[in-house]
């Protein structure tokens, strides 16, 4: 058994036997709860306190404590950021921990069905608003894939050199990208006031089709850092040699 497989088992040993220590209260109280409350009765807040409840809050102190202590050690560990990461998602984005897949040669990966075109028919070919950032200005070239569901705005001539913008429809319950990354390398920024995530260094990227499946011709390594964000209506990665300053500010000035 591997080092990874026993760390795994044993803390799905761990996590059994805290839930076997947590009392949940039954529906039939919290029924009754909601139940006083939208008759306007007081609802009896008050334990009761005799020599059971007392062992009884004990032993939910004793078991909170050993789920806090686990989660620490989750959090602590390499493996429990990347088992954290296997079910993360952000923005349309789902992260795993490196390796990932293998990489498709330099300059043969692609999305499902791409093709090349011009801003303005691309913006009559997708569901979602394409916005340009004012820093970058027109791009060089549009693609879009997979029936309209990404477009792709390619930066050639910038100062940071090549610069690659996917955009896709905002809903957080499609899935379109997995990243395979290293967690110490994902951090937390603001977009316009929102949450984004500003992933440091070339990862495996690969695109997942509206049928859930990951399109293996598309898996490549990416271009220096990545930006990942969104709007109400859109979702965006961008990513290119450029450093978090410059990243932020072409996110800020994407309209």
């Amino acid at each position: 058994m591997t080092d990874r497989a026993r760390w795994q088992g044993a803390l799905e040993s761990e996590l059994r036997a805290v839930g076997r220590e947590l009392q949940v209260p039954s529906a039939g109280d919290a029924v009754t709860a909601v139940r006083q409350r939208l008759q306007g009765r007081p609802v009896s807040r008050r334990p009761a306190w005799g020599s059971g409840a007392v062992h009884h809050h004990r032993r939910w102190l004793a078991a909170l404590a050993a789920v806090t202590a686990v989660l620490a050690l989750i959090i602590a560990t390499p493996q429990g950021r990347a088992a954290i990461l296997r079910v993360f998602r952000f923005a349309g984005v789902e992260l795993g921990q490196q390796p990932g897949p293998v990489p498709s040669p330099r300059g043969h990966a692609s999305l499902p069905g791409q093709r090349w075109t011009s801003l303005g028919r691309a913006r009559h070919e997708v569901s979602f608003p394409i916005l340009v950032p004012g820093v970058l200005g027109a791009p060089t070239q549009v693609i879009v894939s997979d029936r309209g569901r990404v477009a792709s705005l390619i930066y050639r001539r910038t100062r940071y050199g090549l610069v690659r913008l996917d955009e896709y429809a905002g809903h957080i319950d499609q899935l379109y990208f997995k990243k395979f990354a290293n967690a110490a390398n994902m951090t937390e920024v603001q977009v316009n006031g929102a949450s984004a995530l500003w992933i440091k260094g070339p990862h495996v990227l690969v695109y997942v089709t509206r049928d859930g499946y990951t399109a293996s011709a598309s898996a490549r390594l990416t271009t220096g850092n990545t930006l990942i964000w969104s709007t109400r209506r859109v979702a965006l990665r961008i990513e290119g040699n450029i450093g978090q300053s410059a990243a932020l500010a072409i996110a800020d000035s994407a309209r």
